[in-house]
């Protein structure tokens, strides 16, 4: 009988190739062990063929596996037939997260990613980027979509196989990551795109949704028998009939919500790709109450005012609004302060506007702190929310307020609220920017020295 210290003894007699095979042949019989144990949910499972450049879309609710679904075929894809036997392996493919670290985190170190289903996985960073590879010399390079650095690295990625886009709906920059991508999806016979996500009513999410060449499965939290039925059934009892159900559940991509004040088609028709000379530029701040993990976001919005009149809607010539860019967030007031101020310097707009009812007296003095040459002037919010955000629709109702480029998850908060609800910060943010350029002083607005 071989014993602890007798198998020591081996181990320690071997040489260091000898123990690298030794590793190699134990994750080998390992993954072979895992491989057939899997059990698929039916939305797990893709379809027979993905056209050429066509998608495979998991949509789903919190639970639902849609991570070890895409894994698991990324897996089978390495192992499967070579797209390009020239390469090493035969495989190059892309892994595309709203970071780069949670492509690390999820898709392979995570319980559901790519180790999970293939233990010989080793994750490997170099001076070319951050990769997952395979025995066999396959690899997959991690890619973020959240700055315009991570839009640099996607044009530059080089040309893939498979890209497999994880958690869409969260990444900031889908768009531009979707179109450089796209361009690299060139080696082999047959590439394509495999996703999964969470829904949220995102522009992209919802115009792939409706292309025919993608495919779409949908899982609901309620049917993931592998979670505890305790806590499915908690998550179901305090959601019931609500939107958040039907989206974080359910995994229903929901669209224009009844009752919203802003509609995804009135963005896209009102949408500029630049904006034209500006007049004045303003950073608006909506402060959370609190900070931490929990709290709410500070809403950052920088807008300006378009120099010269342009026709609106009904061929008046009036001053149009652009809403320019979102660097609201989860962070300390500190760290608030200092965005805002990097902002307003970016921009290089005429001051920061900033609400001071919901616990937002100490913007003023932070920011003076940190930076006294900025202009600050903060906002005391006399009118109800319904009352502020109305007027501002109004305005894109008129075609005179624009979206430059996409600003995802403003928009995704303004589609999405119902007056009655609380407002979200980015949409309060940018209500208080638009007011303070095109509608004050209806705005209520107070100039602090």
């Amino acid at each position: 009988m071989t014993t602890l210290d007798d198998l020591d003894a081996r181990l320690s007699s071997m040489s260091p190739e000898e123990l690298a095979l030794l590793e190699e042949e134990l994750r080998a019989k390992l993954w072979a062990k895992r491989w057939g144990r899997w059990k698929p949910y039916p939305w797990q499972v893709a379809p027979e063929r993905i056209e050429t450049l066509g998608w495979w879309l998991q949509l789903g609710g919190r639970g639902t596996g849609k991570t070890d679904g895409c894994a698991r075929y990324m897996v089978a894809h390495v192992n499967g037939p070579p797209c390009d036997p020239r390469l090493k392996g035969g495989h190059r493919m892309a892994i595309i997260a709203p970071t780069q670290g949670d492509a690390v985190e999820a898709c392979v170190n995570g319980p559901s990613g790519l180790k999970g289903h293939d233990p010989r996985v080793i994750l490997r960073t170099t001076a070319g980027g951050t990769f997952a590879r395979w025995p066999s010399g396959a690899e997959a390079k991690l890619f973020g979509a959240h700055t315009p650095d991570d839009v640099e690295r996607l044009r530059a990625g080089g040309n893939r196989c498979l890209v497999w886009m994880e958690e869409v709906a969260a990444q900031r920059r889908l768009g531009e990551a979707i179109t450089h991508s796209e361009m690299g999806l060139r080696i082999g016979p047959n590439p394509h795109y495999i996703a999964s996500t969470t829904p949220k009513p995102r522009t992209e999410l919802i115009a792939l949704k409706a292309r025919p060449d993608v495919h779409v499965t949908q899982g609901r939290t309620r049917d993931a028998v592998h979670l505890p039925a305790e806590q499915r059934a908690k998550l179901i009892a305090k959601y019931a009939g609500t939107r958040t159900e039907a989206q974080e559940l359910d995994g229903v991509l929901l669209e224009d919500i009844e009752g919203a004040l802003w509609s995804r088609s009135l963005f896209d028709t009102t949408r500029v790709g630049a904006a034209p000379p500006l007049s004045r530029v303003v950073v608006a701040m909506d402060p959370a109450a609190t900070s931490g993990d929990e709290s709410d976001e500070m809403g950052i919005i920088v807008a300006g005012l378009g120099a010269a009149p342009l026709p609106d809607l009904n061929g008046t010539p009036r001053q149009h609004g652009y809403l320019l860019d979102d660097f609201s967030g989860r962070m300390p007031p500190v760290e608030a302060a200092r965005r805002a101020i990097a902002a307003y310097h970016q921009h290089q707009a005429d001051a920061i506007v900033a609400e001071v009812n919901n616990g937002g007296e100490w913007i003023s003095t932070t920011i003076r702190m940190i930076d006294p040459t900025v202009p600050v002037r903060t906002v005391h919010a006399s009118r109800g929310k319904l009352t502020r955000a109305e007027p501002v629709a109004a305005v894109f109702e008129q075609r005179a307020a624009h979206v430059v480029g996409s600003l995802p998850d403003f928009e995704e908060q303004c589609v999405t609220w119902v007056p009655g609800d609380d407002s979200p910060d980015r949409l309060d943010a940018g209500v208080w920017a638009l007011t303070d350029l095109m509608l004050a002083p209806a705005g209520n607005l107070a100039a602090v020295a």
